[in-house]
C-alpha cells in the first residue's frame, strides 16, 4: 500500500496527469513500476520507440543527442520529482534523443513492462480524453517556451539550426542559408563580400550514362573539393541540384576571382573514375561572381547576379568564369 501511494504521489507531479481524480491516478499507478539504474546506464536510446514516460524518484538523468558529426550534444538534465518522455506516448514515434542515468537513479515507469498506453486508452476512453485535453495545453505551453528559447539563440538551438540547414548528401549548408541567415550576416560582413556560384557544364551526361547514384557520388566529391579550397571564414553551400555557392566575407572581386580559378582547375582534375567504373570523364564548370555592394545592395540581388553570370558563362561554352 505504501508503494502504491508513492507511485500516486509521483504521478500527480506529472503535468499530463495532474488534473486526474484519485481513483484514476490509482489506476495508472497500478500499471506503473519502479526501476533502478546505475551511473551511466541507458534508460532509452535515440530512435527507440517512445512507449513510456518516466518520473524520477531519486537520482539524475541526462538527455543527450547525436549531431551530424556523431558528436554528442547535452540537451537537458532532470532531477528528482521531474518527468520526461510523456509527449512520446501517443504515437510511439522514435525518440529524438537518448537518456542516461548520471548516478544511482530510481524511476517510476508508466506503463509497466508489457503494457501499451494505447491499449489502456482503449480500455478507459474517458480517462484518455482527459489526458489528451491536458496534453494539448502542454504542447501549447512548450511551443511558447520554444519560441522564447529561439529568440534567446541558446547554443544548442544554434546547433540544431545548423543541422537543419545542412544538406544531407554533401554536408554543406543548403540554399536556405542564403535566403535566411545570409540576409542578416551580409551587413555584418560589410563591404567587399563576394559570392561565387558554380555549376558543372556536363553533369547531365554523368546521370544519363552512369546513373543517379554515380551523380550523387560526383556531387559529394565536388562538395569536398569546394570545401578544400575555401578559407576558414568562407561558407560553402549546395545551392540546388548540381549548383554550388561560396560566401566569401570581406573579400573583393579580385581575390574571389583567384579562388574561383582554383576551383575551376580543381574540378577539371577531379578523379571520378571509381564512380564512372574506370571510364575517364573531364568535368568542367561555369562560375559566376558578384561582390557586395559593387554589384548588388542586398543578399537576394547578390545571389541573382552571381547566378545570372554563372548561366551566362555556361551559355558561352562553359569552363569559364564571369565577374562582370
Amino acid at each position: 500500500m505504501k508503494e502504491l501511494q508513492g507511485k500516486i504521489k509521483l504521478l500527480r507531479r506529472v503535468s499530463l496527469f495532474s488534473t486526474l481524480k484519485a481513483e484514476e491516478l490509482e489506476l495508472l499507478a497500478r500499471r506503473s513500476e519502479f526501476r533502478v539504474y546505475g551511473p551511466g546506464q541507458p534508460i532509452f536510446t535515440e530512435d527507440s520507440p517512445g512507449e513510456q514516460l518516466f518520473v524520477i524518484r531519486e537520482g539524475e538523468v541526462l538527455i543527450r543527442k547525436r549531431t551530424r558529426g556523431q558528436n554528442e550534444l547535452d540537451l537537458a538534465r532532470f532531477v528528482a520529482g521531474e518527468a520526461f518522455g510523456e509527449l512520446d506516448l501517443l504515437d510511439r514515434a522514435p525518440r529524438g534523443a537518448s537518456a542516461l542515468a548520471q548516478r544511482d537513479t530510481t524511476l517510476l515507469v508508466f506503463p509497466s513492462q508489457g503494457l501499451l498506453f494505447q491499449d489502456l486508452a482503449q480500455e478507459h476512453p474517458e480517462l484518455f480524453a482527459r489526458i489528451l485535453h491536458q496534453m494539448l495545453g502542454i504542447v501549447a505551453g512548450r511551443i511558447r517556451s520554444t519560441n522564447r528559447l529561439i529568440s534567446e539563440r541558446t547554443p544548442w538551438i544554434e546547433e540544431l539550426r545548423r543541422q537543419m540547414l545542412s544538406d544531407k548528401l554533401t554536408g554543406l549548408y543548403t540554399r536556405a542559408f542564403l535566403e535566411e541567415d545570409f540576409a542578416e550576416l551580409l551587413p555584418q560582413y560589410g563591404e567587399r563580400t563576394s559570392l561565387i556560384m558554380l555549376k558543372p557544364d556536363n553533369f547531365k551526361e554523368i546521370n544519363d550514362t552512369f546513373g543517379h547514384e554515380a551523380g550523387d557520388g560526383v556531387l559529394r566529391l565536388m562538395a569536398e573539393a569546394v570545401r578544400s579550397r575555401l578559407r576558414r571564414e568562407d561558407i560553402p553551400i549546395r545551392f540546388r541540384g548540381d549548383e554550388f555557392a561560396a560566401v566569401l566575407p570581406s573579400t573583393g572581386t579580385e581575390t574571389a576571382l583567384e579562388i574561383a580559378e582554383e576551383l575551376r582547375r580543381l574540378m577539371r582534375r577531379l578523379d571520378i573514375q571509381r564512380i564512372t567504373r574506370g571510364k575517364s570523364f573531364d568535368l568542367t564548370i561555369s562560375i559566376g561572381i558578384s561582390t557586395y555592394p559593387i554589384h548588388a545592395r542586398d543578399h537576394r540581388t547578390l545571389t541573382d547576379s552571381a547566378c545570372e553570370r554563372m548561366f551566362r558563362a555556361r551559355n558561352m561554352g562553359g569552363n569559364r568564369i564571369l565577374c562582370v
